[in-house]
């Protein structure tokens, strides 16, 4: 019989202690998760974050700023091609294009370089030609280079015949114009190219 009581006893302590220790074990594992959701602003510090594990749907749009990136901590894989504008380029730090001294293999220097300018002939009757053409021819200024040129002040009852570069002089051109018998004063424009 004591034998029995013994055993008896023996579960009893067994069935107790196992009960103590779930009770243990649920008011701590409560207790953990009542202290996680309670932690207090500004409380978690990077000792309490495994590492690895903050990820980019942790932080909040634009939070990360210059500021808080590290020297060469963006490389030329972290951004995207052709995103970078004029703006954000320090001109300053760009080598020499390649080829930038010369245009379709032709170096600068061959280019003609200058300021454009107008000049305008006298409004006049200009040089009868005998078949009911008239004629104006006008130059730059010396030394100066003719690109263009063109009538200017016609009637709207004349033609235009020809405009040209005018033959034999340099830097000049010539207009013809057919009055179609109604009189009609005109003037010519030159297009030059100061060069000085």
């Amino acid at each position: 019989m004591i034998g029995n009581l013994a055993a008896t006893a023996g579960r009893l302590v067994r069935a107790q202690g196992l009960a103590l220790l779930a009770l243990v074990l649920v008011v701590t594992g409560s207790t953990a998760a009542y202290a996680a959701a309670t932690v207090g602003k500004n409380s978690v510090v990077s000792s309490s974050i495994k590492n690895g594990q903050v990820k980019a749907v942790d932080l909040q749009n634009g939070a990360v700023t210059g500021l808080k990136l590290g020297p060469n901590a963006v490389s030329g894989e972290h951004v995207g091609d052709d995103v970078i504008k004029g703006v954000d380029v320090d001109e300053s730090s760009l080598s020499t294009v390649p080829n930038a001294s010369s245009l379709g293999g032709v170096p600068a220097s061959a280019y003609l370089r200058g300021s454009a300018y107008t000049k305008e002939s006298p409004i006049q009757v200009g040089t009868d030609k005998g078949d009911g053409t008239f004629v104006i021819r006008f130059q730059c200024d010396p030394g100066d280079l003719i690109l263009s040129g063109g009538p200017a002040n016609v009637n709207a009852t004349s033609d235009l015949v020809e405009s040209f570069p005018a033959p034999g002089i340099l830097n000049g051109w010539q207009v013809r114009i057919h009055k179609n018998a109604v009189a009609d004063n005109f003037s010519l424009v030159t297009l030059c190219l100061n060069t000085a």
